[in-house]
């Protein structure tokens, strides 16, 4: 059922990107919050368009690793499904855990009631009225499991219908945004502008599959004069001015789409090869994404409390440590935990969706699981 597909090193560099540059704008509220002078600045939260990236990743990936698979065929989408779901939720209830029994134990780091925490919801991962998760990041976890979903459904009809399910799916999320207000949390995901992302990704998928590779240069020079125009644009002073709705589709999911397409397609040309070192880092991104909040919030609380605040330069050393702490933890994660966690449920959906008898592997550290085996989704973020 599993046909060999191409590993997309440049999709695994692009993770990587993606959740440095979300690490980047909490490491700058973090640092706005617990240092008199901060290096940073309101324009570091840019690094939240880091979630953008990851969203579209997210379609690319969910178009290509099911590009001639059989459609209609029970247990494909169920294997489908259980491989998005199992990916998403192991590593994430881990997190989401020691995040609760970091406000058990040390109420400080708490800014609500225990009782507002929303628990259920949060390891379950449902839509939560004007709220945060435990685990503040799920909430982008939130739009990837309703985009598997969906997607799921898509699989159920033929191939040559993609094109249309897409757009019959934007054509009602835009118009759900735009006339109706009010909604429940559930009602807002699905009509939420950041469902367009997912989308654009599943595009440029498309794209990819159909084999027009020749507009890669193109769309990378678009997509860096249009972040340069957005940046220039938006210039938040402050975490609350990031954009959010269609703005954001806008500012960063247009361009992060023409990235993913640019980028891949270089990469099957053969005019371009990512740095080994980023590959990994890609590989890492997921535990990365899910821990470095807490790494950050734990970290700086030793160090204000241990170190005496000696002007900009302090911040800047906390920054440079915790990129490297956080580096450093999202790897052992990744190898302690996440990948454990992938061989296990890998192996139970080959018995439950596809028998005894098919020859197992797990896909090497260095791989991009995602487009290996269609196993790890994006955390995105």
């Amino acid at each position: 059922m599993h046909a060999a597909i191409m590993p997309l090193h440049a999709l695994q560099s692009l993770r990587a990107v993606a959740a440095l540059l979300v690490l980047a704008g909490h490491g700058a509220q973090i640092s706005a919050r617990f240092f008199a002078e901060p290096v940073t600045s309101g324009q570091w939260t840019l690094g939240f368009a880091g979630v953008d990236l990851f969203f579209v990743i997210s379609g690319f990936v969910m178009v290509y690793i099911t590009q001639g698979k059989p459609r209609g065929d029970a247990r494909f989408i169920g294997r489908f499904a259980y491989a998005r779901f199992t990916r998403i939720y192991p590593v994430y209830w881990f997190f989401t855990a020691l995040a609760l029994a970091a406000y058990q134990f040390i109420p400080a780091t708490l800014n609500r009631e225990l009782a507002d925490l929303h628990i259920w919801q949060s390891f379950t991962l449902w839509p939560i009225e004007n709220a945060l998760p435990v685990l503040h990041v799920g909430w982008t976890l939130t739009h990837e499991i309703y985009f598997y979903a969906v997607f799921a459904l898509i699989l159920v009809f033929p191939e040559r219908w993609l094109p249309a399910l897409l757009a019959g799916w934007a054509a009602c999320v835009i118009a759900g945004s735009l006339m109706l207000d009010g909604l429940p949390a559930i009602g807002a995901l699905i009509v939420s502008p950041l469902t367009i992302e997912f989308i654009l990704g599943a595009l440029a998928g498309m794209l990819i599959c159909s084999g027009e590779k020749r507009f890669a240069r193109t769309a990378l020079v678009i997509a860096a004069l249009w972040l340069a125009a957005a940046a220039w644009l938006i210039w938040p002073e402050h975490a609350g001015a990031f954009p959010s709705g269609w703005a954001r589709v806008a500012a960063f999911g247009v361009p992060s789409a023409l990235i993913v397409y640019g980028a891949v397609s270089l990469e099957m040309q053969g005019r371009l090869k990512p740095p080994g070192w980023l590959v990994i880092l890609g590989d890492w991104s997921y535990a990365l994404y899910l821990s470095h909040l807490l790494v950050l919030s734990g970290l700086v609380r030793i160090w204000v409390s241990v170190l005496p605040d000696f002007g900009p330069l302090a911040n800047l050393a906390f920054l440079i440590v915790s990129l490297v702490v956080c580096i450093a933890v999202s790897g052992a994660a990744f190898r302690l935990l996440e990948y454990p966690a992938l061989k296990a449920t890998r192996k139970l959906g080959d018995r439950l969706f596809e028998g005894p008898h098919r020859q197992k592997r797990a896909p090497a550290g260095h791989e991009d699981p995602d487009v290996q085996t269609g196993q790890t989704g994006s955390p995105e973020r």
